[in-house]
């Protein structure tokens, strides 16, 4: 089984993709392809069969993943990987001339990944709700039954007492927030706590400056400056605005799920040792620090550090480092090239001419795309998508070797 040659399993989508299933055998040289009408439903046990003797197996079409992949759940010798061709190239106003970038786009689907080191955050439920008003109060009311609640108020007026104490209200204002899930530290100014013999209105003790606090999750509803940069990158840190009920309440019901223990990829490798930062306290290197959006990087001796818990993975480190200490590793750069190179010289190989590479990420540009094949003329035929995690990771070496390998 080893031996094995690569499976492709491609349908026409109940005949919506003008298929040319043997212009496919010739150009995935070495693979075994397997053409069908609807494998996903009408061929589902076509495709059982096809695939009973395992191996790797590059099926052309992610909108029924999870159908392929249940079908296949019992078969521990099966390897699938999944490919777009119908949105990238079969539903076009070019469909019948696209085959040479279909065969490209098996190609670069079969082209092996390297795992990506994961980071774990570790949140125990305990969250600090920071408002202005009775609006927070609300939210705590929605999470008391979940999380370990403190309610910080900045400047309260008229809040009603509790009938039952059942997570603390406090008053204050944050001057300062550092971390991440489930290692956030705030320090607050005038702060105080609740006086329990408060009747009409909520009364405050003695306040005091430079109170710190330690929480698991952070859920601003303040309405006032954001408590970190780039708000929707740093995990742990929800922030809505308290006029938008609905979006007051989208931030409550993603806290309430943020308990536990995370995984996310430690985005960057980085080598101190390259890093050109500063030397004998001289600073010659800034790029990195100017460019995170998430906060991520801070100076630390001749060289910087990148804190994995807080970087969000844009890549822009590490597609303007001019020493390469920082390297993106979702993928790493040798991996994405490793793969422009099959998609390219498979694409000419198999006839195609004047490639453009269109580099593009998974939440915005696929949908685009999407939009374009379901509702216009589609990708033209020589228009290759290349999905990456970010597009601002693709650096210098990754555009010269793509033309080296054929883009136009």
């Amino acid at each position: 089984m080893a031996d094995r040659p690569r499976q492709i399993v491609v349908c026409s989508c109940e005949d919506t993709i003008p298929l040319d299933a043997n212009a496919l055998r010739s150009a995935c040289k070495g693979a075994e392809v397997t053409a069908g009408r609807e494998f996903c439903r009408a061929e589902l046990d076509k495709f059982r069969s096809q695939t009973a003797t395992g191996g790797d197996i590059t099926v052309a079409c992610t909108q029924e993943a999870p159908v392929f992949s249940d079908a296949v759940a019992d078969n521990g010798n099966v390897c699938l990987s999944f490919v777009n061709i119908r949105e990238n190239a079969g539903w076009s106003r070019d469909a019948r001339k696209a085959a040479p970038k279909i065969a490209a786009l098996l190609a670069a689907a079969a082209e092996p990944v390297p795992d990506v080191p994961l980071v774990s955050m570790t949140s125990d439920g305990v969250i600090l709700i920071y408002g202005r008003d009775e609006r927070a109060i609300e939210a705590a009311e929605l999470l008391k039954d979940h999380l370990d609640i403190t309610v910080l108020i900045a400047k309260p007026s008229g809040l009603s007492p509790r009938r039952v104490t059942d997570y603390p209200v406090v008053k204050g204002t944050i001057s300062a927030a550092k971390g991440n899930l489930g290692a956030f530290e705030v320090t607050v100014d005038d702060f105080a706590a609740a006086k329990p013999s408060s009747r009409g209105e909520i009364v405050f003790a003695m306040p005091r400056d430079g109170a710190k606090s330690r929480c698991d999750l952070i859920l601003d509803l303040s309405g006032g400056a954001p408590l970190f940069p780039a708000v929707d990158l740093r995990d742990g840190y929800l922030r809505a605005d308290p006029g938008d009920p609905s979006a007051m309440l989208r931030a409550v019901l993603k806290a309430r799920d943020l308990v536990g223990t995370f995984d996310k990829p430690r985005y960057i490798t980085f080598t101190e040792d390259l890093c050109a930062h500063s030397r004998s306290k001289i600073v010659g290197c800034r790029r990195c620090l100017d460019l995170c959006p998430a906060g991520a990087i801070a100076p630390n001796g001749d060289h910087v550090a990148i804190d994995p818990l807080i970087c969000a993975g844009c890549g822009q480190c590490a597609a303007a480092c001019p020493t390469g200490a920082a390297s993106y590793a979702l993928p790493p750069a040798d991996s994405l090239m490793r793969k422009l190179r099959v998609l390219l010289t498979t694409y000419r190989e198999a006839g195609g001419a004047q490639a453009v590479l269109l580099i593009h990420d998974e939440d915005h540009g696929a949908g685009m795309i999407d939009a374009l094949a379901r509702h216009g003329d589609g990708l033209p035929e020589n228009v290759i998508p290349v999905q990456v995690n970010e597009v601002t990771q693709v650096g210098l070496e990754a555009i010269a070797a793509a033309f080296a390998y054929g883009a136009t």
